[in-house]
């Protein structure tokens, strides 16, 4: 009975200040993640507007993204994808991508109290001082200009601040990690692409790029790069993801990486799980019938997305962490940001389920030993500056 006695007096003493302690440190934290610029580089929220016809203001049933979650999770900026699909080339990758704008551009005035089309980073700084969302267009995938400089200009007009070279698929200038490799990199008119892009003040996105591509583009460009959803093949070999060497010349560069959170690209285990997967998946999958209307096709492929990826053993935030680390160790901290990816009807990463966990990143960051100073620029101070340098210049 003494003893007891003893444990509970012991536990009155040291528990208070045991939750003191842990309330302040979590205070902390919470207060870092709201006075940092918390900026996601990547997502696919556009195809839900587009094909769903959802109202991005209440909170969605699924998925990752949408206004009440940003808020929740005090994202900052968030750069949305126009995504033309990869099937839509070479015939109609300029109405889609110009579906896509316009369904966001829509859904920006819609919600205009809350959420800004942001096209430099002077918009980004005055959009989120006064308490609002800023919302960069990026499109994802150099196959949307069809080969024409003057559609990239147009593009630029109508709100667009950034551009992947590539998605999956090689097109008529640059080669794409995922397809075969025509030109060996950027071909003649892939390099006029880079320079067009440097001079009007469009950022330059290398995620989904061949290794070729991207070390041309790095010869070719006067103006820092980007890769706005990528990760480190060090730690998880897919084609996806970068290597050191090319994390290095990111850095020489002055660009940044945005690191991804898509399962496949996280970890190696999972990676294999859903190759595995798709051996027994992709011929049953690729002997249903097709629709004959490609904005159908379109569609049922983005309802269907997430069907064959494995449920277990999924990534965690602290794998996602491991590869902020180690691309903080190869490029330097100056030079890592986030860059989600998510998508509608994918698994997230346990920690991660959507953009009201980003928190956790903070927290992660903090328990590994970051300042301040660094986790600012890790969760959006990097991506600003680059913004900055890009787009500011020719005001």
């Amino acid at each position: 009975m003494k003893k007891f006695a003893l444990i509970l007096l012991l536990l009155l003493l040291f528990l208070p200040s045991a939750t003191k302690g842990g309330c302040q440190q979590n205070d902390e934290t919470v207060k870092l993640h709201k006075d940092a610029l918390v900026w996601d580089c990547h997502n696919d929220l556009v195809y839900r507007i587009l094909y769903e016809k959802l109202d991005i203001k209440k909170r969605l049933p699924v998925g990752h993204v949408d206004i009440p979650r940003m808020q929740k999770g005090n994202i900052d900026v968030q750069v949305m994808a126009l995504w033309p699909d990869n099937r839509t080339f070479p015939r109609a990758s300029a109405r889609q991508t110009l579906q896509l704008l316009d369904a966001m551009l829509t859904a920006l005035e819609q919600n205009s109290d809350v959420i800004e089309l942001a096209r430099t980073a002077s918009d980004i700084e005055r959009i989120t001082k006064s308490g609002k969302i800023a919302a960069p267009l990026s499109i994802e995938g150099g196959h949307a200009i069809e080969d024409d400089l003057g559609l990239l200009r147009c593009y630029h007009i109508l709100g667009v601040s950034s551009m992947t070279i590539t998605h999956n698929k090689t097109h008529n200038w640059a080669d794409s990690q995922a397809d075969e490799h025509r030109w060996g990199g950027l071909n003649e008119f892939g390099e006029s692409v880079v320079r067009e892009m440097n001079r009007i003040g469009m950022v330059i996105d290398c995620s989904h790029v061949s290794d070729e591509t991207f070390y041309d583009v790095i010869r070719v460009t006067k103006d820092p790069i980007i890769l706005s959803h990528s990760g480190c093949r060090a730690l998880c070999d897919h084609p996806r993801n970068v290597t050191d060497d090319m994390l290095r010349a990111l850095a020489k560069n002055g660009g940044v990486i945005g690191i991804v959170t898509v399962l496949q690209y996280v970890t190696q285990e999972y990676r294999d799980a859903r190759r595995e997967l798709s051996k027994i998946s992709s011929p049953y999958l690729m002997r249903a019938p097709v629709a004959e209307d490609l904005d159908l096709q379109i569609a049922l492929s983005h309802l269907r997305a997430g069907q064959d990826w494995p449920d277990e053993n999924l990534p965690t935030v602290e794998d996602v962490l491991d590869h902020i680390d180690h691309a903080v160790k190869v490029a330097g901290v100056d030079h890592v940001g986030l860059g989600a990816d998510m998508y509608p009807r994918t698994p997230a990463p346990i920690g991660l389920k959507d953009v009201t966990e980003y928190i956790n990143i903070t927290r992660g960051l903090k328990k590994r030993g970051y300042s301040d100073q660094d986790v600012k620029k890790i969760l959006g101070g990097n991506f600003l500056r680059v913004w900055r340098e890009v787009t500011e210049k020719r005001k």
